[in-house]
């Protein structure tokens, strides 16, 4: 008599370190926008493009908070995401930024925060 067979399913991973990472980083990113952060904190992990940016987007303490964020992994050393950030007022904001990794950790190359 042959022994039933099983079909193992593999599990899905509970958290992806790099999809937790990245995430964290814009979060960041997204708190020195409210002003909550300074952003001489995030001088490690944006690139001079990227920083100025988000000296443009800058906000006086509105009350930003980031939602919805949809990530794309392009490599392994590249992550572009889209998001929403929401104003205490309920405005809405497209966000737009690209992760990679750089030397030895991950850097914001690109940040956008449309109007």
């Amino acid at each position: 008599m042959s022994s039933p067979t099983r079909k193992l399913r593999a599990r899905r991973p509970c958290a992806d370190r790099q999809t937790t990472t990245v995430r964290r980083l814009v979060a960041a990113v997204v708190e020195a926008v409210d002003g909550r952060r300074p952003l001489a904190q995030l001088t490690g992990v944006l690139t001079a493009p990227a920083a100025a940016e988000v000296g443009r987007a800058r906000s006086s303490g509105q009350g930003v908070r980031l939602d919805g964020v949809r990530l794309c992994r392009i490599s392994g050393e590249v992550t572009e995401l889209a998001g929403v950030v929401v104003t205490r007022r309920g405005r809405v904001r497209a966000l737009a930024a690209r992760i990679e990794w750089r030397g030895d950790c991950w850097r914001c190359t690109e940040f956008h925060l449309l109007p």
